[in-house]
């Protein structure tokens, strides 16, 4: 992604550092139209790791015909579950993120080129849990989640500038094109709002602990600037799913 990055001239926030090492390892995602199955985009994955620690990652995001259209940088460190991060749509200029500084997290958005970035500073709620570091809080509660246990936190949504509470637990232990996986279901954890918002169903490899399938709302918005609902099927380099 961060060869992209460049190609577009786009100028991150002051708290993101500008990298130029190799990426540690890199996997990519094929998305589709929950409804039709068309395919509408992939997002291509860079992790960099220092001392096996997951430093950061550049994601590309990549329309049907492979014409990039949106970026995003990840700091993972030293926050894994509620990392600072920055989006920028590329066709519209959608752009949302967070800063975290300790305790505190500024969330902003803006949803077209022209207008005003909105922000708030605030101190939420613990455990917080945002974007990317979702898939970190799944691996350090793997035993807990596989075990069954349903488990609660509080969701920043910087569009919203704000959070909700959300909890994750698991359906059912299964195969996935004949691996072992964890199907877990993400939702709201409110007794009305969740039967009005429908829940987000992930399937991770219990050997890897890593994400195979994802279905539910996207990140990525429709020509309206409505979020897209989609299927999508990761894809990894052969030698990390070998037995």
């Amino acid at each position: 992604m961060i060869q992209k990055l460049f190609l577009f001239a786009i100028v991150l926030p002051s708290f993101f550092p500008l990298w130029s090492e190799k990426p540690t390892f890199e996997y990519s995602g094929k998305a589709y139209d929950l409804s039709s199955g068309k395919y509408l985009y992939s997002d291509n994955h860079s992790e960099y790791f220092k001392n096996g620690i997951h430093r950061y990652s550049e994601i590309v995001y990549k329309n049907a015909e492979g014409k990039p259209f949106a970026n995003k940088h990840i700091e993972f460190f030293p926050n894994a579950w509620a990392p600072s991060f920055v989006m920028e749509d590329f066709r519209d200029g959608y752009q949302e993120g967070a800063e975290v500084q300790d305790k505190s997290v500024r969330l902003f958005f803006k949803r077209k080129r022209e207008d005003a970035l909105e922000e708030k500073t605030y101190v939420p709620r613990s455990p917080a849990v945002m974007d990317g570091g979702f898939d970190h809080f799944v691996r350090s509660n793997w035993e807990k989640l596989s075990a069954g246990e349903r488990m609660s936190f509080r969701f920043l949504a910087p569009v919203q500038l704000d959070d909700y509470l959300f909890a994750v637990e698991k359906i059912k232990d299964d195969t996935w094109k004949e691996r072992k996986a964890l199907y877990l279901k993400l939702e709201i954890d409110n007794f009305i709002l969740k039967r009005l918002i429908k829940p987000i169903l992930l399937v991770y490899d219990y050997k890897t602990k890593r994400i195979l399938q994802y279905e539910g709302i996207s990140n990525i918005n429709d020509p309206n600037g409505k979020s897209l609902k989609v299927k999508i099927i990761y894809d990894y380099p052969k030698e990390i799913l070998i037995d």
